[in-house]
């Protein structure tokens, strides 16, 4: 079947089934709301095509051109797009299911609300694409490339981000959970509302980082650099801090309740008005550290270093309340055990 005649069929009725169109010339074509099924297009050139509401299922794109087509709200199913060129197409809203974008070229590209679910991910370019709600759980995008994008309300849970460079990219309200980002990258970027509960994030890079009302809940920064981060009312309760390097770090008005510090280096650190309770500071380096008006209650310092730190208006461990909070309640009497003080 030829270009014209593909042309044809779909302008007649929108469906086209098993053909190969192998480095057809299709650029420009109106495809709107057209069903592909079985299609090769390997190699076809689709720039400028229109593809809003298509439904491609079984279809190769791989190596096609597909730079400024608009495939608003279309759905691709088992579809091939490796080596495909995809620059500044517009996916908005588009569904991905079972794709493989291996070396696809989305730079530039607008990914805003689409979902992209059981997709292969290794050597694809997302550079400065806008994946703003973009969907993408359980997948491993550690091959991927984001230099630039915007990933603001991205929901990226459990993905595999380990060793990616995420400094330039928008992570605003970014959702990470459960992610695996070990030796990342985030080097001074902006972490506004940004999860991160339960993320992986050993030997990540973190110098200089401004998080503010971040959640680190139970998430694992063992061995990473976070010196000269600036953290304002973060959340990092029971979060793992271990032989991590946070030195001239400052974390203000934040929960860092039961979190583990254990051999960390917080030389100059200033934890401010900060919430430190349960926290566990076991060999830890505080020198000139600032704990001014920090809640220390339960504080675990076995071995830690205060050289000439600040304890302005902290308030230490109450009596009473730890107490309380070590109650346990009596064992149950059996219904056959005798009363005290009862004749045996």
């Amino acid at each position: 079947m030829s270009a014209d005649e593909a042309r044809a069929a779909l302008a007649a009725n929108r469906a086209l089934a098993d053909a190969d169109l192998s480095g057809a010339d299709l650029a420009g074509a109106d495809l709107a709301g057209c069903r592909l099924h079985n299609v090769v297009l390997a190699g076809a050139d689709l720039q400028r095509a229109n593809l809003a509401d298509a439904d491609l299922q079984n279809v190769s794109l791989a190596r096609a051109l597909l730079g400024a087509a608009n495939a608003q709200q279309a759905r691709f199913e088992n579809v091939d797009f490796s080596g495909a060129e995809a620059r500044g197409a517009d996916f908005t809203h588009a569904a991905f299911d079972r794709c493989n974008f291996t070396g696809t070229s989305f730079a530039s590209a607008r990914l805003v609300r689409s979902d992209a679910h059981g997709c292969v991910h290794a050597g694809t370019d997302y550079a400065g694409a806008d994946l703003h709600r973009h969907t993408a759980m359980d997948a491993d995008l550690s091959g991927a490339r984001f230099d630039g994008a915007s990933l603001v309300q991205a929901f990226l849970r459990g993905c595999d981000l380990s060793g990616q460079d995420l400094r330039s990219c928008d992570l605003t309200m970014t959702i990470m959970d459960g992610a695996r980002l070990r030796g990342a990258n985030l080097a001074l970027a902006r972490l506004d509302r940004t999860s991160l509960i339960g993320a992986q994030l050993q030997n990540a890079n973190l110098q200089g980082v401004n998080a503010t009302f971040a959640a680190f809940m139970n998430a694992v920064f063992t061995q990473a650099d976070l010196s000269g981060a600036v953290c304002e009312m973060v959340n990092a309760s029971e979060a793992d801090f271990g032989d991590a390097r946070a030195e001239a770090s400052r974390w203000n008005k934040s929960v860092l309740t039961a979190s583990a510090w254990r051999a960390a280096s917080l030389k100059s650190a200033r934890f401010t008005y900060c919430d430190l309770s349960h926290a566990d500071l076991s060999v830890a380096d505080c020198s000139q550290a600032d704990f001014s008006g920090t809640n220390l209650h339960a504080l675990t310092q076995n071995g830690t270093r205060l050289n000439g730190a600040r304890l302005d208006g902290v308030r230490e461990t109450d009596p009473v309340l730890a107490r309380a909070e070590s109650w346990q309640p009596r064992a149950a009497r059996r219904p056959d055990a005798p009363k005290p003080g009862a004749p045996k």
